[in-house]
């Protein structure tokens, strides 16, 4: 009777120890705190921010290595559109694409941290006028940068 008294708690034991033993953490690869040694989701995962205008003529964006994107339409009265972005960030890349009212890309722009310019700016492709739609897309970013319409 001891044996198998033993041997319930051995087992029992070597269950809880191997359960027990998942570490917890962020485990979404999209996050800005993602663990790759984390086995159990604990609620903790962060994402990047993109605070657009209500216009959709200008943000802010800050990210801490995740991956995100926002998307805002805005009023496009003429055919084409001043541009101007930055980032300042540490890793990553930050992509601004402006499309017209027809859906044609008329901006399409990404800036990654240590490649070339960390700024860009210039005046669209002619597109359609009236509701353009701006996305903003980061990638592994960790640092903050801005958009700007004119």
């Amino acid at each position: 009777m001891k044996k198998i008294i033993l041997g319930a708690l051995m087992l029992t034991l070597a269950t809880t120890s191997m359960t027990s033993c998942k570490k917890k953490g962020c485990i979404d690869s999209n996050a800005d705190n993602y663990n790759t040694e984390a086995k159990k989701d604990d609620g903790s995962c962060t994402y990047p921010v993109i605070n657009m205008n209500a216009s959709g003529t200008s943000g802010d964006i800050s990210g801490g290595g995740g991956t995100a994107s926002g998307t805002q339409t805005f009023t496009q009265n003429s055919s084409t559109l001043g541009w101007d972005m930055d980032i300042n960030a540490s890793t990553g890349s930050f992509n601004l694409t402006v499309k017209d009212a027809d859906g044609t890309t008329v901006i399409n722009k990404t800036l990654t941290t240590g490649v070339g310019a960390q700024d860009a700016a210039g005046t669209s492709s002619a597109g359609t006028t009236g509701t353009w739609t701006a996305t903003v897309t980061l990638t592994d970013l960790t640092g903050t940068g801005d958009y700007s319409f004119q």
